[in-house]
């Protein structure tokens, strides 16, 4: 191996420790883990799923869920419901407080990620994009690594409409279909 290609994936890693440890940064400051915004985000557009559901979607365990869930429910952000077909299964939803926590979140990180790429131009941004997609399409045996991020970027949405019309009522209990 060269010693640009050594050169280059200690930068990777550099990058992506430094993004890490900023979101994380930025999650804590409102209330959150740096792993709890998707599970919020996936419960705020999916209205009475369950753990299972989410621990499917993020490719995790059910007991990580569970756990993540528990914390939530006790920070306020999200509720438990009994269901009442199947005794043994809770559905899950947002609290207005965990729908705002969530947005304050998210709003954090994409101003994080617009600072972080500013240096770059369209252009060196479209390069960057190809080169990270031929990478990921390699390691990967042309297998998709895209995890469903639907749930995050109905979020941005959300977050792009609060910003458009500031100020009007929103209701977030509900997801958009």
């Amino acid at each position: 191996m060269s010693n640009e290609v050594k050169k280059l994936a200690w930068k990777l890693d550099s990058l992506f420790l430094l993004r890490r440890t900023l979101l994380t940064k930025t999650a804590l400051n409102t209330g959150l883990y740096f792993g709890q915004l998707p599970v919020l985000a996936y419960i705020a557009n999916n209205e009475g799923c369950t753990q299972k559901e989410i621990a499917d979607w993020l490719k995790v365990s059910p007991a990580s869920i569970a756990l993540s869930t528990k914390r939530l429910q006790k920070a306020g952000f999200i509720e438990k419901k009994v269901d009442q077909l199947n005794l043994r299964r809770n559905m899950l939803s947002i609290t207005p407080k965990g729908n705002e926590t969530a947005i304050q979140c998210r709003e954090g990180m994409i101003r994080f990620d617009e600072q972080m790429f500013d240096c770059l131009s369209e252009e060196e941004a479209a390069d960057m994009l190809r080169l990270v997609e031929k990478l990921l399409d390699h390691l990967s045996d042309g297998q998709s690594v895209d995890m469903d991020y639907v749930p995050m970027m109905e979020m941005d949405d959300r977050i792009q409409q609060r910003l458009e019309h500031p100020g009007e009522e929103e209701d977030f209990s509900e997801a958009e279909e």
